[in-house]
Order: C-alpha cells, then structure tokens, then sequence
C-alpha cells in the first residue's frame, strides 16, 4: 500500500513517499517513484495504492494528465476517472486492486490550494482546501498513517522550508520502521512500505 504524505505552511509545500512496489506473487522492488513536482507549475503531489493493472502505469498516466490543459480540479477528475474505470474491470482469480489515492498542493496567486483525493471502488472522491494566510496543513495516505503517533498541523506553521521537508522525510521514514518493526514480530507479514524515502517541494519566496 505504500506511504505518502503531504507538508504545506507559510514556507512551502512537501510531499513524501517511499519507493516500496509490491506485486501480486507479494514479490515487491524498492525501486517505484511515488512523488513528484512540476516546478513550472509550482505542483506536487504523491501517489499510492494501485500502480500498475491491465497494462496501465497510473502513476505515469498522472504525470502526463499534469502535464496537459486544464485546472488542478480537471486534471484529478480525469486520473481519478482513468483509475475507478481500469479497476472496476474483474481480475480472474478475484485479485484486489485496494484504494488509490494522491496527495497535491499548488501555489496559486498569493497561497497554496491542497487536494486529498481517493478512489476507491467507484467514483473518485476528491476535497479541495484552500489555505488560509498562517495556516499549516498535514495529509497522509497508505498504510499505518491512522496507527502513527499524530501530527498536528498547527505543529508544522512555523516551521521552515528545511524543517518542513526534514519532517516529511522523518514521517516517513518511521512508517518504513513501523512496517520492518512489524516483519519481525510476524514472518507471515508481507512489508508493503520500504526503500528509498523520496522528497519534492514548492519552496515560497517572500
């Protein structure tokens, strides 16, 4: 299932991820990107969940649905379209593709906007937060994001851009711990989180 999060205050944008792809023989490689930035666009996001089924690399598909027209809102409509579509088609031996989701965060005018998005079995469903001046905001998705110790998002207001980054990256980092932590109490446990923990961010310049 992976593990992604999103950082936004004042300073910037972070998003994080690990690089943990699991297949369906539970064979996995630490070698899948997970988040990305257009800095043209002043755009991140990261992504979990399904990454490829039927011959279709939705992270890829992501990537160049960003790259195309439209506002933020349209584009994630249109991956989440893409993705509720190729996994509603059944997989001989009842194969589960689990929960999509992608965290995003763009600077728009004079602010960022945020965008939590799912998509489930079905139609996608996508919130939308414009962030007030001062205001922090923290977003996590994958697995152990509802068992790890929490993190307020008025902790993150006044942190630096470095701080901010340094704080994802050890978010995630102990979601790997936990997931290894866990290997180690039940052989029978397939890790789903591990490898390289990957960072990409919008920094704000005042």
């Amino acid at each position: 299932m992976s593990y992604i999060c999103l950082m936004v205050n004042k300073n910037g944008a972070v998003a994080a991820a690990d690089s943990r792809e699991s297949f369906w023989n539970l064979a996995h490689m630490d070698w899948r990107r997970k988040c990305f930035s257009l800095p043209g666009q002043k755009l991140i996001w990261a992504c979990c969940g399904p990454t490829v089924r039927l011959g279709v690399d939705f992270f890829r598909a992501a990537q160049l649905i960003f790259r195309g027209k439209g506002t933020v809102e349209k584009q994630l409509e249109r991956i989440g379209n893409l993705v509720a579509k190729v996994t509603a088609v059944p997989i001989p031996g009842g194969d589960v593709s689990g929960v999509f989701c992608l965290l995003a965060a763009a600077w728009e005018k004079d602010g960022f906007t945020v965008w939590n998005m799912s998509v489930p079995e079905g139609k996608p469903v996508i919130k939308t937060r414009r962030l007030e001046r001062g205001e922090a905001v923290s977003l996590h998705a994958g697995a152990w994001h509802r068992s790890m110790p929490p993190l307020s998002a008025q902790s993150l207001a006044h942190l630096t851009y470095e701080d901010l980054e340094r704080k994802a990256e050890e978010r995630v980092a102990l979601a790997i711990e936990m997931d290894a932590q866990r290997k180690k109490n039940d052989r029978k446990y397939h890790p789903s989180i591990g490898g390289r923990v990957r960072v990409c961010g919008i920094r704000v310049h005042r």
